[in-house]
């Protein structure tokens, strides 16, 4: 029952929107105090005899937390004529939220820590008792007050891991050495983490499957097939240790060595959908095999392979297209998404067993990787 009257406050920062309903109106206040909650409820209560409340609720879905007024049209006081009515209402609201100054709190513009009435609808989400998109709420307004650092621009990168995220994908154009021509696609299909771990202030992603879809097509016609591999580009077979080709484990520096039998001998540029990214050039001892990678993020550019030294033409694979690079976060761009083990570390906060700071950095991480969507 208190996520249904903790739900009302929302409504505050709803109140911009402009969708329109058959009865033509919407509150022109604002719902600052447990006095404005009532306001709102009464505000829509006609409605509410007229259409019951699940119509009421579809007919104005730019207030999901509408349906919290429910428990108030239920109690005993509401249909009261009597003095005391509002003063009844007030204290069972009051009730489950604390003082109006709880409600104020909600609205701060500059938060410096994780706020206490963030905490308390993160237990009530825990307990089952919030929802979703209650508790994504205070992950919106930790964003949006900067408290979470989260990159807007850059991809996150994390140490000897590929870097990639859910839909990623990224088109090639294939040549062989007889000069037939293919193309290829693959796309990041899924990506679960079996084992998500918090210590010593480090965000630790153990044993991922990355699920990629690889899309061929040729002169043979179009086909598609699977992979699986980890988090560190091992792809899953029957063979050990098969390295996944176009993407490279980070972090790259100048003479390090790489899956292939290839070392980064020099730094260079590739320039992709107008884009001029800064690259390392990775050769084998041949000098007959050679790679572009992308600095910031390990993807391979282009691939020029020769079997032998005698042969003047190998294969040659380049970059075509990619939504790599396309990591604005846009928090109106998606639904909602908590995985459901996300309750547990953050009953790990609530009961002190992380540090904020350990907590916030694990949601810039999730958030980075698309696992969690506010």
């Amino acid at each position: 029952m208190k996520i249904i009257i903790l739900g009302i406050v929302l409504v505050v920062l709803i109140g911009s929107f402009n969708i329109q309903n058959s009865f033509g109106h919407e509150p022109d206040f604002a719902v600052s105090s447990t006095e404005d909650i009532l306001k709102f409820c009464e505000f829509f209560y006609d409605e509410y005899q007229l259409l019951g409340a699940y119509d009421l609720f579809q007919q104005h879905q730019n207030y999901p937390n509408l349906r919290g007024c429910e428990i108030l049209y239920k109690h005993v006081a509401w249909n009261s004529t009597h003095q005391a009515r509002d003063i009844v209402l007030i204290a069972e609201i009051e009730k489950y939220l604390g003082t109006s100054d709880y409600i104020k709190e909600r609205h701060l513009e500059h938060l410096g820590v994780i706020p206490e009435w963030i905490k308390r609808e993160a237990q009530l989400w825990i307990n089952d008792e919030n929802q979703d998109s209650d508790f994504a709420y205070g992950i919106r307004a930790l964003l949006e007050s900067g408290v979470i650092k989260f990159n807007f621009t850059e991809e996150t990168c994390y140490e000897n891991k590929i870097c990639v995220k859910e839909g990623n994908f990224i088109k090639y154009s294939y040549s062989d050495k007889y000069g037939n021509n293919e193309s290829f696609k693959h796309t990041i299909k899924s990506i679960e983490d079996t084992n998500f771990t918090i210590n010593d202030n480090e965000n630790t992603v153990n044993n991922s499957e990355i699920m990629i879809e690889i899309e061929k097509i040729s002169h043979e016609g179009r086909t598609k097939e699977g992979i699986t591999l980890n988090s560190e580009g091992i792809i899953k077979t029957s063979e050990c240790c098969q390295y996944y080709e176009y993407i490279i484990p980070l972090p790259i520096n100048l003479g390090d060595s790489i899956p292939g039998n290839m070392k980064i001998v020099a730094e260079t540029t590739y320039t992709i959908n107008d884009q001029i990214r800064s690259s390392w050039l990775a050769s084998d001892s041949t000098n007959q095999n050679i790679k572009i990678i992308d600095k910031k993020s390990g993807l391979v550019f282009s691939y020029k392979h020769h079997e032998t030294k005698v042969l003047t033409v190998g294969e040659i694979t380049k970059i075509t297209d990619t939504n790599y690079f396309d990591v604005k976060y846009d928090m109106e761009s998606h639904q909602t998404t908590i995985p459901k083990w996300w309750k547990i570390t953050t009953s790990w906060l609530l009961n002190g067993n992380i540090s904020e700071t350990e907590y916030l950095l694990a949601i810039e991480n999730l958030m980075s990787r698309n696992i969690l969507r506010v």
